[in-house]
């Protein structure tokens, strides 16, 4: 699927690229950039065109996720803060702000925006996953089967939720609750190595 969008964004650049803004030429190159990993390439496509467009949501929101990609974080929230701003109801910026937060371990921060997008939307998958995951790295094991919980309740088939409830479950030493979700996890990926791994550390009590 990839392959196709690039080759139909390079086809689109190559046969329209007369037809096309400024905006839509460096929007689409940051995709075929994007999918080459070339992500500061990608960058600067956008940031060309950034004086011009800097109200415009989907080119803040997308420079957010590139700086991400690129892991300068810092950059990649400043520029999801400004989508914020222009459109407060969003919640693809306040979702996607977990990343960065997550990966500079900011426990604050990232409480405190997944804590409005729960309130928005008290099902929200992202915000749970990502809170819950930035607590177990932070070895908050309780609050991080809160939502956890919270998560399987509305996705009880889920992988990645059984597999952060189980290995949360393993930090907590309930051996057989986890054992559990490796089992139902196991069930229908029967070759899921994770899975496996941690079936087997279940019984190294």
């Amino acid at each position: 699927m990839k392959r196709i969008i690039t080759i139909i964004l390079l086809l689109t650049i190559s046969l329209s690229a007369a037809e096309l803004t400024d905006y839509q030429k460096n929007y689409l190159k940051s995709f075929v950039l994007e999918e080459k990993k070339s992500y500061s390439k990608a960058i600067e496509e956008l940031v060309k065109i950034y004086p011009k467009y800097q109200y415009d949501y989907e080119l803040n929101l997308r420079l957010g996720w590139l700086y991400y990609q690129n892991r300068e974080n810092k950059k990649s929230i400043i520029y999801l803060k400004k989508t914020m701003l222009i459109n407060e109801n969003a919640i693809e910026p306040l979702n996607m702000i977990l990343l960065p937060l997550t990966s500079l371990k900011n426990l604050k921060d990232a409480k405190k925006y997944s804590s409005i997008v729960i309130k928005k939307s008290p099902a929200n998958y992202y915000a749970h996953l990502r809170i819950a995951y930035l607590y177990y790295i932070l070895k908050k094991y309780d609050k991080a089967l809160y939502h956890y919980n919270v998560l399987n309740s509305f996705y009880p088939s889920d992988t990645s939720t059984k597999l952060g409830m189980a290995a949360t479950l393993l930090k907590l030493k309930k051996y057989d609750k986890a054992r559990g979700f490796y089992i139902s996890i196991l069930k229908v990926s029967p070759y899921h190595q994770i899975a496996y791994n941690g079936y087997l550390a279940t019984f190294k009590k």
